[in-house]
């Protein structure tokens, strides 16, 4: 089965969420608590064996076709014995199926880590368990006891995950390919989710390579598109726009959060971006934003939604990640985004649904 592609209404996931809880809680039950524990500290582990089944091409080896361990471990110039065991834990993690010959495969719980398969989410998962990710969940107890700030991140490393993204190329360049993967997966129902106009201007700010851009502009041929990012970021962005034909109908700007914004336009998306940052730093954003907002014009900004009710699996841990490596980010309610968008001139709009995400509207008056 594949994601959604259209828009579901809160009520349906958290009946979702909840049946899946409760089936789960029926199969711990076959257990003693502690064992059903037990099996639950075991995550970090099938974290990092699921990322090395992607940063070392098992995982792509075995999409495939099933293999034997051995010929893996030829193929691919790892240790044999290693392999075996590493197969063997990703198989009782099932991740990977075993048959009776020996030979290895992915299975479906496993298949998204190929880079080859449809919602791939392997740069997602090899980012989780890269050894910095690990580090900055290791001072997740300094937080606790110490407050939120600084972040987990900059505790372990000194600084921000921004500053250490620009000094680390290649894993900046994992994160925009997760952030890629994660945006494809839920584009088309985020498209389908507000009313997008026909024929107007819509721009992306931190769009990335305009994933989410070029899935809205698909389904408004008269509409035009401006994206806004770091120089480059629009150098991919130019090649990806190119491929999907989008090219002549968006305009890319350089661009910076922080720095100066430039685009008169009747739509503006924040897409995973308030989320990362604390309540001040999303002030200043928004206020950029709405120092270039003709009147009438709207800004989205699209998050997961907090329930103060209800924690959903999914955006608590989200919001946990948040915690761990952004300064002061957080998962936030609608009326806290809305009251984010009042203090920086925006007049609160409506407040659309698409899974676990928020679609927040502010209006320029």
């Amino acid at each position: 089965m594949s994601a959604p592609q259209f828009p579901i209404p809160p009520s349906l996931v958290r009946a979702g969420l909840g049946l899946r809880a409760r089936l789960l809680d029926l199969a711990d039950l076959l257990l003693p608590a502690e064992g059903a524990l037990w099996d639950l500290t075991a995550g970090i582990q099938r974290t990092k064996l699921a990322g090395v089944l992607v940063t070392s091409g098992l995982a792509d080896a075995l999409a495939e076709q099933p293999r034997l361990p051995a010929e893996l471990a030829a193929q691919l110039g790892l240790d044999p014995e290693v392999t075996r065991r590493v197969l063997n834990a990703a198989a009782a993690s099932r991740l990977v199926r075993l048959g009776r010959d020996g030979r290895a495969g992915l299975s479906r719980l496993g298949g998204p880590l190929a880079s080859t398969h449809p919602q791939t989410i392997a740069s997602w998962t090899a980012y989780v368990a890269a050894p910095a990710n690990v580090s900055a969940y290791a001072e997740l107890e300094s937080q606790l006891r110490d407050g939120a700030e600084p972040s987990g991140h900059r505790r372990a490393f000194g600084g921000s995950i921004w500053e250490h993204f620009a000094e680390h190329p290649s894993e900046e360049a994992r994160f925009a390919r997760a952030m890629l993967e994660l945006t494809a997966i839920d584009a088309l129902a985020l498209a389908r989710a507000y009313p997008w106009p026909r024929r107007g201007v819509i721009c992306d700010v931190a769009g990335g390579v305009g994933a989410l851009l070029a899935t809205i502009l698909d389904r408004r041929p008269g509409a035009r598109g401006v994206l806004i990012d770091a120089p480059e970021v629009l150098a991919e962005a130019d090649r990806f726009l190119r491929a999907r034909g989008l090219s002549q109908r968006v305009d890319q700007q350089p661009g910076d959060l922080f720095g100066e914004l430039d685009a008169r336009a009747d739509v503006y998306v924040l897409k995973w971006i308030l989320h990362d940052w604390s309540d001040e730093a999303c002030h200043r954003i928004l206020s950029r934003v709405r120092a270039c907002m003709p009147a009438g014009s709207k800004v989205v900004a699209i998050d997961q939604r907090r329930d103060p009710d209800w924690p959903s699996p999914i955006t608590a841990m989200v919001d946990l990640h948040m915690l761990v490596e952004c300064e002061g980010g957080r998962e936030r309610t609608p009326a806290e985004v809305h009251g984010l968008m009042r203090d920086a001139g925006l007049a609160p709009g409506r407040v659309r649904h698409s899974g676990v995400h928020m679609l927040v509207e502010g209006i320029a008056r």
